[in-house]
């Protein structure tokens, strides 16, 4: 994973406010020693963040289960993990379910999701907290692919047919407001045709950055 370090010369900006702060403290306790006591100093910044307005939401704890709305019922979920990166050229987002081991068992019924991005609207992967996935499928052909979201174990597949995801967040942490269509696939019967479901849903997520 590549992570963002703040070193250099931000390093030598960061430790010179710090012992500012400090000092301004001290000679405040000197002129006054009524005034309460300095406040603690302020840790580095993240190397990247957003505005304070769009990470205000983004306080439920990240091991909490995560839900989607299918055809208008809700569906739980494993807590939501988001990793990015780069290959050829485009920032490439990895939206998926942190999966107990039990998933791993033939006879597991949890429900799961793995969903790969391409997001062409950002450089970065940095900037991940300000992209927009929209994505629309080259034909309504049930694709074979290893993504999707997944029901019922691995029973039923639901591949992205038309699909908007708007991240919100900082480089640390985002909410990923998906809403589209997907192509549902009955995977434990193929004579079972596949179907169009609408699919909504809010996620949130630590970011992970990749090599």
């Amino acid at each position: 994973m590549v992570r963002m370090n703040a070193v250099g010369v931000r390093g030598i900006v960061i430790a010179r406010s710090l012992a500012a702060s400090l000092l301004a403290a001290a000679l405040l306790l000197g002129c006054d020693s009524k005034d309460a006591s300095p406040q603690p100093s302020a840790a580095p910044s993240t190397p990247t963040s957003a505005p304070a307005t769009q990470t205000a939401d983004l306080v439920a704890p990240t091991t909490q289960p995560s839900e989607l709305l299918i055809n208008g019922k809700a569906y739980s979920f494993p807590p939501a993990k988001l990793r990015v990166g780069k290959a050829d050229g485009h920032v490439i987002a990895r939206l998926y379910t942190n999966d107990p081991k039990a998933a791993l068992a033939d006879d597991y019924h949890g429900n799961g999701y793995d969903l790969l991005m391409q997001l062409d609207d950002i450089d970065s992967p940095a900037q991940v907290y300000s992209a927009v996935w929209d994505f629309k499928a080259a034909s309504h052909d049930s694709p074979t692919t290893p993504y999707g979201i997944f029901l019922d174990g691995l029973r039923f597949q639901l591949v992205p047919s038309q699909v908007t995801a708007h991240f919100i967040g900082d480089s640390l942490m985002v909410r990923v407001d998906v809403q589209g269509q997907f192509i549902q696939q009955n995977q434990a019967d193929p004579n079972d045709p596949a179907k169009v479901v609408n699919v909504t849903g809010r996620l949130l997520a630590p970011v992970e950055y990749k090599d």
